[in-house]
């Protein structure tokens, strides 16, 4: 019986956390101005929104976030899956979404600003919606 109940409690414990997670999760549309290898990290610039268009930069703690980076020493198949498609919408004119916790500096090991950058856990190519 006792370890019956213990078995319920982290079961319930575990679906809590992983919905915290994903509650608070920020997505972003990016239209990258550059893509830019640094010596410690790999970042991608947003253009400034268009009033009234796109709104505005995220927001976290009052800073507006700009900047979307990797660590040079990160998994290899996620850093090059960053450069690779952060290199095709540059090339392509395609905005990115970002995803990233609010209130997650670890960028910071690798150069990534508290008050204008943070680490996506989620990145993906978006298709140009303009109409001609």
């Amino acid at each position: 019986m006792r370890y019956a109940h213990g078995l319920i409690v982290g079961a319930a414990l575990t679906i809590a956390v992983t919905g915290v997670g994903v509650a608070h999760a920020v997505d972003y549309t990016c239209v990258p101005l550059e893509v830019a290898t640094l010596d410690n990290r790999v970042h991608v610039e947003c253009a400034e929104p268009a009033p009234k268009t796109r709104g505005s930069y995220p927001t976290d703690t009052g800073h507006s976030i700009k900047y979307f980076a990797v660590s040079l020493s990160a998994n290899q198949d996620w850093l090059n899956r960053f450069v690779q498609m952060s290199t095709i919408a540059i090339n392509s004119g395609s905005p990115i979404q970002f995803s990233f916790d609010p209130g997650d500096y670890s960028g910071e090991t690798f150069g990534c600003a508290r008050t204008d950058c943070r680490k996506p856990w989620a990145f993906k190519l978006l298709k140009d919606a303009r109409v001609p």
